[in-house]
């Protein structure tokens, strides 16, 4: 009967070391590709909000007349947004008319970050010109 080497296979601690650097690298990866999706759906969420604000500022004095006050309203998608209209008071003038009127129109965008990230919001703020009232 011929003889077996001993040295031949692998030991129960190589392979035990062989799957602890498989399971180190396997959680590494894992880690990386949950992190880049995770951070992809929150830059999605962000320009859908943003995407929100600009068409409500695009909007503003265009629907209807610029007045002070507020509106506000809800998307289907989990949005709110909310647009405030104030009076701009610019530095007056000796006896100048005013030909233009201004008005600060700002625009705030809310919506739930997740489990990880509360309530998030954004806001634009932009002066829009109207013929006086």
């Amino acid at each position: 009967m011929p003889e077996r080497d001993s040295t031949s296979g692998f030991t129960l601690i190589e392979t035990l070391v062989a799957l602890v650097i498989f399971v180190a690298g396997y959680l590494l990866i894992h880690q990386s590709v949950s992190l880049g999706w995770r951070g992809a759906q929150i830059a999605q969420t962000e320009s859908a909000a943003l995407r929100l604000a600009q068409s409500r500022l695009a909007t503003a004095g265009v629907d209807a007349r610029l007045e002070e006050g507020e509106k506000s309203g809800q998307t289907p998608d989990g949005y709110s947004w909310r647009m405030r209209i104030d009076r701009y008071h610019r530095p007056s003038v000796d006896g100048a008319p005013e030909r233009l009127a201004g008005y600060w129109v700002t625009i705030t965008v809310s919506w739930d970050g997740g489990a990880l990230r509360p309530t998030r919001s954004l806001e634009l703020k932009t002066l829009r010109l109207a013929a006086p009232s």
